[in-house]
């Protein structure tokens, strides 16, 4: 995310105590001086039939941050955990197999 207003980067992601992840983003509103945001993600997230990947937590992360920036962007906390709200709100859901459209076979 970048305009005018405020940036966010992504910095990595790092394995956290329990096996949740830990996203590490910095943040800066304006010309401030960029700080850094942690969300993290409990083991309960990349295990199981609804599992997600390492690589779509990221842009889970990404995406819910962005919102909470959105919200609120003059003082987003340093640290939170991703809820399954975030999940169902900021997943993509991937097309089933087969679902690619193709042009008249006939």
């Amino acid at each position: 995310m970048n305009d005018s207003k405020s940036t966010v980067r992504y910095l990595g992601c790092r394995s956290l105590p329990d096996g949740g992840r830990g996203f590490d983003f910095s943040f800066a509103h304006g010309s401030a001086k960029p700080t850094m945001i942690t969300i993290e993600a409990p083991i309960a997230f990349f295990q199981g039939p609804d599992r997600i990947a390492i690589q779509e937590a990221l842009g889970i992360c990404y995406e819910t941050l962005k919102f909470r920036i959105q919200t609120d962007p003059v003082s987003p906390p340093d640290h939170f955990n991703l809820t399954s709200a975030d999940v169902a709100q900021h997943r993509k859901i991937a097309k089933p197999p087969g679902s690619r459209r193709r042009g008249d076979e006939s």
